[in-house]
């Protein structure tokens, strides 16, 4: 390192580089597939998102946001189902501010209308109060539960249960306080939740086209092994309906879904599209991995012209290529370690400053929200991610130094030792 300090130099900000940005690829991955707070059971669930509504009768084509209700009544006596959830984190024409009359002004917030199983599917911290039941959802009460960001932002303190906040013109009783969320977490994410059935969203008409609504429907399978028969069951569901239906036919477009084949689906995307998704991410990976381990591989094979003397001389004295590869990819592993370091900080770095820039990468589709994209030391501080510094390390290592290194050890010891006369 002291003798070639420009080639260290080169070596390892090239392999910090590349490594940061591989990095900051698996923390996006990681945010958008792991199980995280507060989707710890994104391991066994699956989403049913948007629809496609065809008509049997004629021409007509219609795509949705999302479902109706009429999903919960086909899917919650499914028999490998453990929870359903229907929420519903976008809705046109809704006031998402909050009346502070002591203030004498209004605080913006993003609302999620969400029924009472909604905080059995999901795992959020109560950090004051309870959520609202079922039979508040039924009656249509005026009941909420808000996170401590917004708790702090109209009351400047989190232990508000029991008390009135006024949102859309109405007094709304505050339940319970959640512990923060964030964007990144797109499905959970919002400032007050309230009953779906607060607005009167969750009125079906009977003219209402197929399976066509507003809602993300959320199922929660009794084990990870489950996902696959209660997958089938609700194609079979869906099918029944489809057949009883005159009118028209409902196409879920692939779905349902894995959570992280959700979280990469926009409005409208079939599976072309996700398909087309997944391979730009791969395409990206393999930039930035393949192409940077390459022109390591270049450095490294006129440092190995450079040192065939040295080779030489110590084959002559009974140096193995075993021992000589293995000092080779020793001292390859330490300035790749050296890089990778130096990428992780700077992942991190970049993780933490960018927010919405990073966790919104490869969403095609991203619904409004007020709420923060903050990148939370649970989605950076893990093992799996750690690991993966680990072999990425691995694999540049093997991938840059690896071949120069057999083809300088295939020289014969007169050779190589000829090389510096």
């Amino acid at each position: 390192m002291r003798q070639n300090r420009l080639f260290t130099g080169i070596y390892v900000l090239g392999t910090g580089l590349s490594i940061a940005f591989t990095m900051i690829l698996f923390i996006i991955l990681y945010i958008k597939f792991a199980p995280i707070y507060p989707e710890y059971n994104r391991n066994r669930m699956l989403v049913v998102g948007p629809v496609t509504v065809l008509g049997k009768h004629d021409a007509t084509n219609s795509t949705n946001i999302g479902v109706s209700p009429k999903c919960a009544d086909l899917f919650r006596n499914l028999p490998h189902l453990d929870k359903l959830s229907l929420c519903c984190p976008l809705h046109n024409g809704f006031n998402n501010k909050v009346l502070i009359p002591e203030l004498d002004r209004e605080e913006p917030a993003s609302i999620n209308f969400v029924d009472a199983d909604y905080w059995k599917v999901f795992t959020f911290d109560f950090i004051s109060g309870k959520p609202f039941t079922e039979a508040a959802v039924k009656s249509a009460l005026p009941e909420a539960v808000i996170t401590e960001d917004m708790a702090m932002r109209i009351f400047a303190r989190t232990d508000v249960s029991g008390k009135n906040i006024i949102l859309d013109g109405g007094e709304v009783k505050i339940m319970g306080v959640v512990k923060r969320v964030s964007a990144a977490t797109p499905n959970t994410a919002a400032d007050i939740f309230l009953p779906y059935s607060y607005y009167g969203i969750n009125q079906v008409d009977d003219r209402q086209e197929g399976l066509k609504g507003n809602f993300i429907c959320f199922l929660l399978a009794k084990s990870e092994g489950d996902k696959d028969e209660l997958r089938n069951e609700v194609i079979e569901a869906v099918k029944k309906y489809n057949d009883a239906d005159k009118d028209y036919t409902s196409d879920l477009m692939g779905q349902p879904d894995e959570y992280w084949k959700s979280s990469l689906r926009g409005v409208a995307e079939g599976e072309s599209e996700l398909i087309s998704i997944i391979r730009n991410i791969l395409y990206v990976l393999f930039a930035l991995l393949v192409i940077p381990a390459m022109n390591l591989c270049g450095l490294n094979s006129s440092r190995m012209e450079e040192r065939m003397a040295e080779f030489g001389v110590r084959k002559a004295f009974g140096a193995s290529n075993r021992s000589i590869m293995m000092q080779i990819l020793t001292e390859n592993f330490m300035l790749t370690l050296m890089g990778g370091v130096i990428g992780l900080v700077f992942a991190y770095a970049v993780a933490f400053s960018s927010g919405n820039l990073i966790v919104h990468l490869f969403d095609n589709f991203v619904m409004p929200n007020s709420v923060s994209a903050d990148i939370t030391t649970e989605m950076l501080l893990n093992p799996a991610l750690f690991i993966s510094v680990l072999l990425i390390c691995l694999v540049l290592n093997v991938l840059s130094a690896f071949l120069p290194a057999m083809a300088a050890l295939r020289h014969s010891i007169i050779n190589a030792i000829q090389t510096k006369r």
